[in-house]
């Protein structure tokens, strides 16, 4: 039982406190094992709960094939997709290139291979052949996914007379390198996929709004303006939309908000009659401009809707996070939350 639950309680309190305080304390051994040791530990451990989650998936998928469970067809394309990424990221190169020192005495008929590699022509790769120098060989861009492949467009270089030899791509330099098979593979596969599932999304984010902004109070009156406004400002439509068409809705709103509140229909045409020649006369002395006043351009309006209330609303639930964490933190340091250890 010491083992398994003083020990951790005591590691985890002893590093909680060093990372926590270690932003307060000006002392360079603290300060070089908050920003550098901590972070490569937690680098290390994460990169150890990725392949317990890995294995976890497919224990889990696993399961639900062997018995069969609602949407067991589904797990064997995640299953599927899991080993196919897993085998081009580890165990595929899937990037290799050929580079070309010498063109040797027949440079047109390398010419010839050169430009059915590349797309170009015939004469543009007698251009590039001639460029070739002792210390700077020609690379050809495009990329092979196999052995096999650059094998073949190798062979026929140097059948035709050129010095040509095969360059793979370094073990990890594979993943980020243009054109190979795992690049491929994230670009034409994993992306579109990822903006299916986001177009998809769209619906159920328009459900949800709906929901938040049907009119029940105050709050989701505020909800729903404010939502029409910041959607009409972001889309090309919103900028042609006249301040004074906004101004002359707004007369409208007041006018309702009156008729809501004290139910008298002499005051609420007073209101709304009241309203309309105002703006008209101020139409006409400032000539009807598209984005004056500037309150009531849409553009405008959602600008300082979107960088005035809504940054202040995001700053105080930044605020809220912050103190959450700390007294996590101090819950995890003082051993009274223990479910790391399974209490």
């Amino acid at each position: 039982m010491f083992w398994k639950r003083q020990i951790p309680i005591a590691i985890v309190a002893l590093v909680g406190t060093l990372t926590l305080f270690g932003w307060f304390v000006d002392q360079p051994d603290i300060k070089s094992f908050v920003d550098d040791d901590a972070t490569q530990w937690y680098d290390i451990l994460a990169s150890f709960a990725i392949f317990l989650g890995a294995l976890n998936l497919l224990k889990l998928q696993m399961q639900k094939i062997i018995k069969r469970k609602k949407g067991w067809q589904y797990s064997i394309f995640a299953i599927g997709g899991f080993i196919f990424a897993f085998t081009v990221g580890f165990l595929m190169r899937g990037a290799y290139t050929v580079n070309i020192n010498s063109a040797g005495e027949t440079p047109q008929v390398v010419a010839q291979v050169v430009a059915g590699e590349i797309g170009g022509t015939i004469q543009a790769s007698e251009v590039l052949l001639g460029l070739i120098e002792e210390d700077a060989p020609l690379m050809l861009e495009k990329v092979h996914f196999t052995g096999k492949s650059v094998n073949k467009v190798a062979n026929q270089l140097k059948e035709s007379g050129a010095d040509a030899k095969i360059i793979p791509a370094s073990w990890g330099a594979h993943l980020t390198t243009n054109g190979s098979f795992f690049n491929w593979m994230f670009f034409k596969v994993f992306t579109p996929l990822s903006a299916t599932m986001f177009a998809l999304l769209a619906f159920l984010v328009a459900s949800a709004a709906y929901r938040a902004f049907r009119i029940r109070n105050f709050e989701a009156t505020l909800l729903l303006g404010s939502g029409i406004i910041i959607m009409l400002g972001r889309v090309p439509i919103g900028s042609k939309i006249s301040s004074w068409f906004v101004l002359y809705v707004i007369v409208l709103l007041l006018g309702v908000i009156v008729n809501s509140w004290k139910r008298n229909r002499i005051l609420t045409f007073s209101t709304v009659g009241i309203g309309i020649i105002l703006v008209t006369i101020a139409g006409i002395y400032m000539g009807w401009p598209i984005d004056r006043p500037a309150f009531a351009y849409l553009p405008k309006l959602q600008d300082w809707i979107y960088l005035v209330p809504n940054i202040a609303g995001a700053r105080a639930i930044m605020i809220g996070i912050g103190l959450g964490v700390f007294a996590t933190s101090i819950r995890y340091i003082l051993g009274i939350e223990k479910s790391y250890i399974g209490e």
